[in-house]
C-alpha cells in the first residue's frame, strides 16, 4: 500500500523530513560520536542518536519514498559500519567503560537502526551485509551478557532505572531473530524475559498478574518501561504465548486507565507515570511533563496493540496523541528556546546558544529577557531544534527544556532525547492511517489524499476528499482495473456524536445501523471504477473535568475542551488585540460559564516558544478564584 496524504499529517512528516532527516551534517554528527567514545566522560547516551533518528528516517522513506533521503541513509549507515569492530562491536564507551550507564540502551539503538535501514535496503548485496553486522553487534553483546558464569546480569548493565533501559533491547534482539533465526537470539530473548525487567522487581510477571498500575511499580520511568513492553510483544508472537500478550495488552489497559491526558503522551511529572489522568489538572506542579520520548513510544505501543487486538480504543489514543502533544512538539516557526530554558549542565546553555545561533557570554546577558533578533523564531538565523521536549497544560510557554541533551563536536553542537524520536512519530500518523486486510482495506484516519494498492490482485485506488481531523463530509472515490469484490471498512471515530453514509445514489445509513460511533463500517461489494462513498461526520465540543484529588482541590475546578481528535488550548495571542493570522487547525469561540473565550487546537498555541504565546489547556472553572489554571480572568499570570 502506498499513500499520499494532504494536509497537517503530510506536512508535518514533510517538514521533518526536509529540515531534519535531509540534513547531512546531523548524520555526519551522530555517525561520527561511534569512531571515539564520548559517552565514557558522563556514561551518557549520544550513542542513541544515530538509531532513533535512523528508525524515523526509514519509516519516513516508507511514506515518500524520497530518492535523495534514501542515498543519505544509505550513506550514513555505510559511515556507521565503517566503525564496527573486528568483535562485532559497535559502542560510543570504551571498552573498559562498556555496559554501564546506558551503553546496551545506545547499542539497542544501533541495532534497530541496522534493523529498520534493512527492511527499505533495495541492494541485496548491502542488505546481507547490513544483516550481517547486526548479527555480529548483537553477538558481541551476547558474549557478555547473560546468565552465564562469567557475564554480567542484564539489569545489571546499568546504574539507571533499575536496568530497564538495558533490557528495552529486547525488541530488536527478537526482530533480528525473526530476520536472522539463529537459535542464539531467541535463547537471549528468552534470557530478558526470564530475568524479569528490572533489577529485582519481574515487571513482565506485575503486567501479566495485573494488581498494580505502572505508577505503582518500584520503577516508573515511562519510556523506558514502555519499550520494555513493546519488546515483550514481538517476543510474544515469536514465542505465540498467550500469557505475554495478554500482559502487554493489560498493561496498556492499566495505562489507558490511570495514565492518558487529554492530549495524548503520558507522565506529568517530568519523564515519570504518575497516575497522569489524575495529576494532569494539577495545580501544585509547574515542572517539566509530557516528554515527546513518551508521546512517541505511547504512540507506538498503542499502535500496536490495536492491530494486535482490533480494540479502537488503542488506535484513538495513538491518534489524540499525534494530532496533539506530537505536532504541537514540531517545532513549526524555528523557534529557539529562550531565556527561562533550563539545562542540566551550566555550559549546556552556552552550546545552544552558540548552535543556535543566540548571543553567548556577555552579550547573552544583555539580552536576558528579550529574544534575539532575526524575527519571531529569536534565533539570529540560527536553527533551533526540531521538536521540543515537554508538552505543557497548565499555564506555561513551550521550549522550557531540551531533553537528554549532550554536547558534542568540541561543545560546538547538540542533539537530544526528544530531537532524535520525533520523526518516528510523524512517520507513524502516516503509516497508520490506513492498511490492507485479509478481506480488503481498512481506513483508519479518513485523511485527505490518495491510497494505492491492490486487492485480490487487483490494482485499486481510492481518492478521498476530507476535512478530517475537523468534522464534515468526506468523499471517497474508487478507480479499479476491473470489477472486484472486496471489503471497505470505514473508522467511525468515538467522538462522532451524528452520521450518515451513501454510496452512489443509494440510500444513506445512518446512525446506529452501520455509521455507529466507536466501530467500523464495513461495506462488502462488488467495486468498480466511479464508485463513491460520501461519509457525513459531525461533532462537537467535549468538556473534560479533572479528577478529585484529595491532595490538590483546584484540581478537579479544571475544565478542558475537546474537538473530535483535537484538543483546544488557549493562547496569549489571541487576547483582545492580538494578530487574527496565527497559523492553526482550529480556531472558535469556546462557550464557557456565561462567556466565550478564544481558543485553538493545542498542536498550534505556543509556537513561538515565549511568553506572547504563553498557552494553558486546563481552564479553571467560572467562580474558582484560583491563577495557577487558565481562568478568562487569571490573564495567564507570568511565572515567577
Amino acid at each position: 500500500m502506498r499513500a499520499e496524504y494532504q494536509g497537517i499529517v503530510d506536512d508535518m512528516l514533510r517538514l521533518v523530513e526536509k529540515k531534519q532527516l535531509k540534513d547531512r551534517s546531523l548524520w555526519k554528527l551522530v555517525s561520527g560520536q561511534f569512531a571515539k567514545t564520548p559517552d565514557d566522560a558522563d556514561h551518557g547516551w549520544r550513542g542513541e542518536y544515530w538509531g532513533k533518528l535512523m528508525r524515523g528516517a526509514c519509516m519516513t522513506w516508507q511514506y515518500t519514498r524520497d530518492e535523495e533521503l534514501y542515498e543519505i541513509l544509505t550513506e550514513t549507515v555505510r559511515d556507521l559500519l565503517s566503525c564496527q569492530e573486528e568483535d562485532g562491536r559497535i559502542s560510543t564507551y570504551s571498552r573498559k567503560e562498556e555496559f554501564h550507564g546506558w551503553d546496551l540502551w545506545c547499542r539497542k539503538y544501533v541495532l534497530l537502526g541496522l534493523i529498520h535501514f534493512y527492511e527499505i535496503c533495495r541492494d541485496e548485496a548491502f542488505r546481507h551485509q547490513v544483516l550481517e553486522a547486526a548479527g555480529r553487534h548483537l553477538d558481541h553483546i551476547i558474549r557478555h551478557i547473560g546468565k552465564e558464569q562469567g557475564k554480567l546480569s542484564i539489569t545489571q548493565a546499568s546504574d539507571n532505572w533499575l536496568g530497564i533501559n538495558s533490557s528495552s533491547i529486547l525488541e530488536p534482539v527478537v526482530r533480528l531473530y525473526l530476520l536472522k533465526p539463529e537459535k542464539r537470539y531467541l535463547d537471549f530473548a528468552d534470557y530478558i524475559v526470564e530475568n524479569g525487567g528490572a533489577e529485582g522487581f519481574p515487571i513482565f510477571e506485575a503486567a501479566y498478574e495485573d494488581q498494580l498500575s505502572p505508577y505503582e511499580y518500584p520503577v516508573t520511568k515511562a519510556y523506558e518501561l514502555m519499550s520494555c513492553f513493546e519488546g515483550l510483544l514481538f517476543y510474544a508472537e515469536a514465542r505465540k504465548s498467550e500469557k505475554w500478550r495478554q500482559a502487554v495488552v493489560r498493561f496498556a489497559d492499566r495505562l489507558l486507565e490511570t495514565e492518558a491526558t487529554v492530549v495524548g503522551g503520558s507522565g506529568c511529572r517530568h519523564e515519570l507515570f504518575n497516575h497522569s489522568a489524575l495529576m494532569q489538572s494539577g495545580t501544585k506542579y509547574d515542572g517539566l511533563m509530557l516528554e515527546t520520548c513518551v508521546t512517541v513510544t505511547w504512540m507506538k505501543l498503542m499502535e500496536r496493540v490495536y492491530r494486535l487486538t482490533g480494540e479502537m480504543k488503542y488506535l484513538e489514543e495513538a491518534e489524540r496523541s499525534a494530532f496533539n502533544a506530537l505536532y504541537g512538539a514540531v517545532n513549526t516557526e524555528n523557534a529557539a528556546c529562550g531565556p527561562e530554558a533550563v539545562f542540566d549542565e551550566p555550559y549546556y546553555r552556552e552550546v545552544y546558544d552558540r548552535a543556535t545561533g543566540r548571543p553567548v557570554g556577555q552579550e547573552a546577558a544583555l539580552a536576558v529577557g528579550r529574544p534575539a533578533a532575526g524575527g519571531p523564531a529569536g534565533n539570529s538565523g540560527g536553527q533551533g531544534q526540531m521538536f521540543d521536549s515537554y508538552s505543557p497544560l497548565m499555564a506555561g510557554i513551550r521550549g522550557r527544556a531540551v531533553g537528554g541533551f549532550k554536547s558534542m563536536k568540541g561543545n560546538t553542537a547538540y542533539c537530544g532525547c526528544c530531537i532524535a524520536i520525533g520523526a518516528a512519530g510523524c512517520a507513524l500518523a502516516t503509516l497508520m492511517a490506513a492498511r490492507d486486510t485479509r478481506e480488503g482495506v481498512e481506513i483508519d484516519l479518513c485523511l485527505p489524499g490518495t491510497i494505492r494498492t491492490e486487492v485480490h490482485g487487483v490494482p485499486v485506488e481510492l481518492k478521498m476528499e476530507s476535512p478530517y481531523p475537523k468534522p464534515g463530509e468526506i468523499l471517497l472515490s474508487v478507480k479499479a482495473e476491473k470489477e472486484t469484490e472486496w471489503e471497505l471498512r470505514l473508522r467511525i471515530p468515538s467522538f462522532v456524536e451524528e452520521g450518515s453514509m451513501q454510496i452512489n445514489e443509494e440510500e444513506p445509513e445512518k446512525i446506529p445501523d452501520q455509521v455507529r460511533p466507536g466501530s467500523f463500517a464495513a461495506i462488502k461489494r462488488l467495486w468498480r471504477t466511479g464508485d463513491a462513498v460520501r461519509l457525513s461526520l459531525s461533532w462537537g465540543l467535549r468538556y473534560v473535568h479533572g479528577m478529585e484529588n484529595p491532595e490538590d482541590e483546584d484540581s478537579a475546578r479544571q475544565t478542558a475542551v475537546l474537538y473530535g481528535p483535537l484538543t483546544l488550548a488557549r493562547d496569549r495571542r489571541l487576547e483582545k488585540g492580538a494578530p487574527e493570522d496565527i497559523p492553526c487547525q482550529c480556531r472558535m469561540e469556546v462557550p464557557f460559564g456565561g462567556k466565550e473565550i478564544p481558543m485553538i487546537d493545542y498542536a498550534s498555541a505556543g509556537k513561538t516558544w515565549r511568553q506572547d504565546s504563553r498557552m494553558a489547556v486546563w481552564v479553571t472553572e467560572p467562580g474558582f478564584a484560583g491563577t495557577s489554571g487558565c481562568s478568562d480572568d487569571a490573564r495567564f499570570p507570568e511565572e515567577g
